[in-house]
């Protein structure tokens, strides 16, 4: 397998039909995900080739449903938890399928309630949680168009201007705009409300994102990106 995936889909057997429909959403958008039973063919030796997979996924996404997690699941996410250790900024994203209730399986890694998760359970094309999955797994392919909650009207972005109107905002607010942009909350500064903003702004222009920055801005806190003088055209 030379192959490389956006994301590694993990899953217990019995939501196997769910995930597929994730899958094919995720392939709609530009994402690349590894589904076992799309990318192993018969014949060829299973467990070698999801070692291979996990290697050569960019992110990995444990999916949970009513049953919670399959045995397999578990060593999948150990392996997934040991890169992580290894390999500062592997995503392991959590994903909440509808009829899952993780406060009632203690089987659930410690690990988990760590991550941010993607809650599913209103619908499978839950396109808010839908847009947080794809900024996770890939932040240069989730644009405000995907995620369903943008403006396609957002000015071109003035980072001066944006700085003005984040530092606003609250801590907990910060660090939801950085999820919800793409950008996971270890890689910005958390000293102080102006720190944490400058350190928001410089990362999301290192990646690209200042204006799904400013446009989510825009959508989630309107009244204080008017005031510091965000408008659409």
């Amino acid at each position: 397998m030379k192959d490389y995936y956006d994301i590694f889909l993990s899953y217990h057997s019995t939501d196997e039909t769910v995930v597929k429909h994730v899958a094919k959403i995720l392939s709609n958008q530009g994402i690349k995900p590894f589904l076992d039973k799309w990318n192993i063919k018969p014949g060829q030796p299973w467990l070698a080739e999801i070692e291979m997979a996990l290697k050569a996924s960019r992110a990995f996404g444990a999916f949970i449903g009513p049953t919670g997690l399959g045995p397999i699941q578990v060593a999948e996410m150990r392996a997934a938890l040991y890169r992580t250790f290894r390999e500062k900024g592997y995503p392991v994203i959590p994903i909440l399928l509808p009829g899952a209730e993780p406060a009632k399986h203690d089987r659930l890694p410690a690990f988990l309630a760590q991550q941010t998760w993607v809650d599913l359970r209103k619908g499978l094309d839950d396109k808010e949680e839908l847009g947080r999955l794809l900024a996770q797994i890939h932040p240069r392919k989730a644009s405000p168009v995907n995620t369903g909650r943008q403006s396609n009207n957002t000015k071109k972005t003035d980072k001066a201007t944006l700085l003005r109107a984040l530092v606003l905002l609250e801590s907990e607010d910060l660090v939801y705009l950085a999820e919800i942009s793409g950008i996971r909350r270890a890689e910005i500064t958390k000293d102080g409300i102006k720190t944490l903003a400058v350190s928001l702004v410089n990362r999301a222009e290192i990646y690209g994102l200042l204006e799904v920055l400013q446009a989510n801005l825009m959508v989630e806190y309107p009244a204080v990106a008017l005031k510091a003088g965000l408008t659409v055209e």
